[in-house]
């Protein structure tokens, strides 16, 4: 069948106006188009929806049932509208954020909390994963905005845009164990052989990590291996190796201090993702908006 929507809200007109001429005046359309669009509609349908007399236009039975069917379906499509247009207004709707815990903790948190009161009808949900599987569930449409560490292959995923954001310092820090490292310039064999505790291999931070020691020809063996930024403090803290932290997400106080070193590790940024082939939201608009 070839029936457009058109011709379904001229028979709802015609239908509960119950008469041509009254459905024409409220389309702001002449009679005989309403009578083109029924006897059109009749056709497809392959039923005599209307009775026509002198007196206008009565529903037959078939009529009676497909309005009752038309008259749900435009009410399901009127609410979509009006749903549609409270979330261009960021009244209501959702955004799926994905994000790394630390980011989240460290960057997200304050910007959130500023977008929630401007937009309390938007519901907020986070997906925590690292890098890779950030970008994995943007791809496959599972979050609307990703926040991850840069660097990342751009090449792989050339169908997503890419805003670099804050700038983010690698750095490595020790207990007071190590105190007698304070006034010492270590150079990266220096580093490599303390006991270090780094990210799991699979986070973004410690891929760029071992990378860049890599290109010197040495390769990191830490002893310890974490899932979360704020444990590397800790563990450093409780004098269990060194640990290569996110400088601007590292709250430093007297358990902890900085080593120096006769290098320094390259800078890296949080990028805002979105699909390039997707158009963003509203609510994903406004964000990113807020952000810059």
């Amino acid at each position: 069948m070839n029936i457009k929507l058109e011709q379904y809200k001229v028979f709802y007109a015609a239908a509960t106006c119950g008469s041509f001429s009254d459905a024409a005046k409220s389309l702001y359309i002449t009679q005989s188009a309403v009578s083109q669009q029924i006897r059109i509609l009749e056709q497809e349908l392959g039923a005599m929806l209307f009775a026509r007399g002198r007196k206008g236009a009565k529903l037959t039975p078939q009529g009676e049932l497909l309005l009752e069917y038309v008259k749900k379906s435009l009410l399901e499509i009127e609410n979509a509208e009006n749903l549609f247009s409270r979330m261009k207004s960021l009244d209501e709707g959702s955004l799926r954020i994905g994000s790394g815990d630390t980011i989240t903790r460290y960057y997200l948190l304050s910007k959130l909390e500023q977008f929630h009161n401007i937009y309390p009808g938007i519901k907020i949900e986070i997906v925590n994963r690292v890098t890779e599987e950030t970008l994995s569930k943007l791809n496959s449409g599972m979050v609307d905005i990703a926040f991850v560490s840069l660097p990342v292959d751009e090449d792989k995923y050339s169908n997503i845009n890419i805003i670099k954001t804050e700038t983010l310092n690698d750095i490595f820090i020790a207990g007071n164990k190590y105190a007698h490292l304070k006034e010492k310039c270590l150079t990266a064999k220096d580093i490599a052989a303390l006991p270090l505790v780094m990210l799991e291999p699979k986070s973004n931070t410690r891929k760029n990590t071992d990378e860049y020691f890599s290109k010197m020809g040495i390769t990191l063996n830490p002893e310890f291996e974490l899932g979360s930024h704020d444990l590397l403090i800790d563990f450093a803290k409780r004098n269990l190796g060194i640990a290569c932290v996110t400088e601007e997400f590292a709250n430093m106080d007297e358990g902890v201090f900085s080593l120096k070193t006769n290098f320094k590790m390259p800078t890296r940024s949080i990028g805002i993702c979105t699909l390039k082939n997707v158009t963003p939201s509203p609510a994903v608009v406004k964000l990113i908006e807020m952000i810059l």
